[in-house]
Order: structure tokens, then sequence, then C-alpha cells
């Protein structure tokens, strides 16, 4: 084909105005998307649950609704940039989700509740309600504290935190970490803090404890052993030991003591005693006395061994009467267990296998006592609380030391020392010592857990009875599938119940 010199200008004419066109076509769609805009939120999910929400959680995944969406570079919540799929996006829509932390006490306040959405034409800013986990108060760093103290309150939801009171006093000045797990502050002078719960307002609402808590006060939790000979070394266990003025044990002052170094007991050589009372230990904080008496073997006693109304043993059981005197010929003397003048009962056998042991043969026997008051019976059981004196000098492992009221023998509680949370280990005393078992603590037999396994005891009649007198067994039985590690070699003494709160 022979084309012309006008021909061929034409062509190029047309081609040069179709690029054009073509160019400018092009120009214009690359401006079609224009600045996005939000227009609203939705929950992310099928209808009817598609709804408009009023506010979103961190986490939470959503709908973001508009115009000029598709092409998104950075979507920002609280500042906190958000992942997210093209694949879930078009113009008008965007599925995305919350970032699962938002650290909002560190958030810039202009930047609180609101999502920055930008594209490759613009941003937008959108304001929006985050709605704030409730705080929640789990502990503090240190149960024991003093004025001048770091305190650190535990928990979650602490965000935007508005106000927090501390021991009955407010904490002007504290400081809470990005994630709104901890609270932090300086314990204030005494005069300040008189004692009460720990309160926190936070952005959500308010955490409350119900537990009262008191700054430097002494509190005593137990003794090492309650009735104790003269220069048996004697432990009181408990919290704030700091600054002690005074230990007054049973009626006699310690001259002589030391305290741990996290303040946490008191040790010291028991002195004569010649009359039972309470403990006592003043510091310059404040100071803490027991409710029970030591020295003490007649209050709450259900058997103390000793010839008189209130030597409890039945005769028969398994068990054997044992002297702490050298010298008295029967009954016999062990020196395994001295450091206890007086009688005492002991249980003494080689390694029991699988499901043996039982009321009748491996026990001791008590007979009907008064556990406690008949008008203290409407009493809380945690109120009161089995005691006894207890030396273990060789391993035991393995066999549980069952006891029970004489009302029902399907409630019980089962004593087992060598049990730790890492599993069972051989448990020994240094010679003699004082347990202490809350009457909250027994439990029903349960078909599938087993003996003393099954629900706490909520009344004490169900295990005394309504007048609280009855009798109690004590008795070593082994419950695991194999025989036990151990034997037991164990004796027990001033076998009690007493009033503990």
């Amino acid at each position: 084909m022979n084309l012309s010199n006008s021909n061929i200008k034409w062509f190029s004419s047309f081609f040069a105005i179709l690029l054009a066109v073509l160019i400018l076509s092009a120009c214009k769609k690359d401006k079609v998307g224009g600045t996005p805009q939000i227009t609203s939120i939705r929950n992310y999910s099928a209808a009817p649950g598609d709804t408009l929400v009023t506010s979103i959680t961190a986490g939470q995944w959503i709908v973001i609704h508009g115009s000029n969406l598709k092409d998104a570079v950075e979507i920002l919540f609280d500042g906190v940039p958000a992942q997210f799929n093209y694949g879930l996006f078009s113009n008008d829509m965007a599925v995305v989700q919350i970032p699962a932390t938002i650290p909002f006490n560190t958030v810039p306040a202009e930047l609180l509740n609101t999502v920055r959405y930008t594209t490759v034409t613009g941003s937008t800013l959108f304001s929006f309600n985050y709605s704030y986990p409730m705080p929640v108060i789990t502990g503090i760093g240190n149960e024991t504290f003093f004025p001048g103290d770091s305190v650190y309150i535990q928990g979650s939801g602490f965000f935007l935190v508005q106000s927090v009171n501390f021991a009955g006093g407010v904490i002007k000045n504290f400081a809470v970490d990005s994630l709104g797990t901890f609270i932090r502050f300086i314990c204030p002078p005494l005069a300040e803090v008189p004692g009460g719960p720990i309160k926190v307002v936070a952005q959500a609402g308010t955490a409350i404890t119900s537990k009262i808590y008191t700054v430097g006060k002494p509190s005593i939790i137990s003794i090492s052993n309650e009735n104790p000979s003269a220069g048996d070394s004697v432990y009181i266990y408990g919290a704030a030991f700091k600054d002690v003025q005074t230990v007054n044990f049973g009626g006699v002052t310690i001259a002589t003591y030391n305290t741990s170094p996290d303040f946490s007991y008191i040790a010291f050589k028991c002195p004569p005693l010649n009359s039972s009372g309470v403990v006592t230990v003043t510091t310059s904080y404040g100071s803490a006395s027991t409710t029970f008496k030591v020295n003490d073997v007649l209050t709450g006693m259900i058997g103390n061994m000793e010839w008189g109304d209130l030597f409890g043993w039945q005769w028969w059981g398994g068990a054997s009467l044992q002297s702490g005197d050298p010298n008295s010929g029967w009954p016999p003397y062990d020196p395994l267990f001295a450091g206890n003048p007086s009688m005492f009962m002991s249980l003494i056998n080689s390694p029991l296998n699988s499901g043996d042991g039982n009321n009748g043969s491996t026990a001791i026997r008590l007979g009907d006592a008064q556990w406690m008051p008949a008008g203290n019976i409407s009493d809380a059981p945690e109120n009161w609380a089995v005691k006894f004196e207890m030396n273990v000098p060789k391993a035991w492992n393995g066999a549980s030391l069952c006891i029970q009221g004489g009302v029902s023998n399907n409630i019980m509680y089962r004593y087992e020392p060598w049990s730790t949370a890492t599993g069972a280990e051989d448990f020994k005393t240094k010679g003699w010592v004082t347990v202490t078992i809350p009457l909250s603590s027994f439990r029903t037999n349960s078909a599938t857990l087993g003996d003393g396994r099954g629900n706490a005891i909520t009344t004490l009649t169900s295990l005394v009875g309504n007048s609280g007198k009855t009798g109690m067994n004590l008795y070593m039985h082994n419950y695991s599938a194999a025989t036990n590690p151990t034997g037991y070699y164990a004796a027990f003494d001033n076998i009690r119940v007493v009033k503990i709160k």
C-alpha cells in the first residue's frame, strides 16, 4: 500500500491525539480514589450480628464503612498500627482486626479514641469510643510493707487510672505501666494509712478488695510449738516483725530473740513457763496477739494422754501409749521422742500395702469430748481448728493421717505433710511441733475424687453434731496404688480443738 504524505500526516495526528486521550484518561483514573472517608464502624459478623457498634475493644474484628478505602497504606488505632489484608478491602468497606494490645496509658491525649486511616491519596481521622476492660486487683507485690517501701498493686485493666486508695489513705502520686497490669507508689507515712482496702478507679470502672490492709502492723500466723519445754527452740511465724520492741510468750517476756531478714518469724529458746497465756508481739508499728493460749493442755482438749478426765485414749485401735520420762518404766520411753516430758501416743508401722490402714488397726481412738461450747455451734468452721503436737523422727512418705469426728465417717481431713507441689518427699520434724488444721479444711468423701476430697464442710454440726460433743479418730491409710515408700514413726500429744478467729 502506498501512503501519501497527507495520509502519513493524518495517521500521525490520530495517534498523537489517541495517546493524549489515554494519558489524560490514566491521570483521571489515578485521581478517582480521592481522600478516604469513614462513615461508620460495624461488628464483623454475619447478619443480623453485623450491627453498628458504639464502642470497640482491643483485638476485635470490625468492618470500616466509608469511601476511597481500598488503597490503604496504614490504619492506626490510638496510634497503634493494625495488620490488614487487601483481600478484605473494597472501595467502600475494609475488614480489619484492632490490635490486641494497645498501651492506652502512654497514648497521647489527642490520639485516644481515634482511628487514623491513610491511603495513597490521603488520610482521615475518625473519633470512636473504646470499651476499656474493667480493672481487676489480683494482689500486691509484697504482703508486708512499711512507710517508704515501694508498693505494687497487681492486676489488669488499670487504664487511665483516676484515683488510688491504699490501706485507708489516698495515694497522691502513682505510676501505671503502659499495659495496665500494675500500679506503683511509695507507701505513705503511718499516720496517712490507718488501714483499709485497696481501691482503684479507672476509665472502665472501680475495683476494690475485700481484704483490709494495714501498714507495718505485725500479724501472728502460727507458733512452731505451742506446748514447748524449757530450752526448746520456738518460732513465731507471721509478718511485719520489724523494729520489734517486746515479745511475750505465755505470760513470760522473752529477753533474747532473733528476727528473720524478711521479718516473717521470731526465733528464741523457750524459758521456763509457769502458766498458760497468749503470745503478743509489739513493734514500733503496732502489736499482734494470738486468740489462743500457749502452754495450755486444758482448753478444748480431746485427749492429752495424762491420767485424769482428759486422758482421751480408748485403749485400742493400733496406737501405743508412750512416756517422755526416761525413768517411767511403763509406759515405755523412746529416746527418739525426747523433748516432751509428759505421756503421749505413738503410731509406728512398716510400709502399708495399697488400701491398708483403718480406724481400728492403725488408729488413735479418742472418746467423746466437747469440741467447742454448744453456744458456738453456729460459728463458721474456719473459726476453729484441730491442733496437736507431733514428733516425726524418721522419714514418713505415702501414708495419709486421716482425721475424723465421731458423727460421720463420710467427712475427714487427710493430713499429708509429705505431699508437696513437686511430688512426694520424705517428711521429718526436728523435735516436737504444733500442727493446726482449720475445721473448714474437712471435706466429704467423693466417689470420684476419693475420701476427704469432696466438698468442704460449711457447718460445724455436720462434723460434730448439734451438741458439739463427739469423739475423734486419727488413723493411717495408704490411698496409693502401691506400697508406701516408707513406714511411719510418729508421736502425737495434746489433741484439741481451739478457736483461732
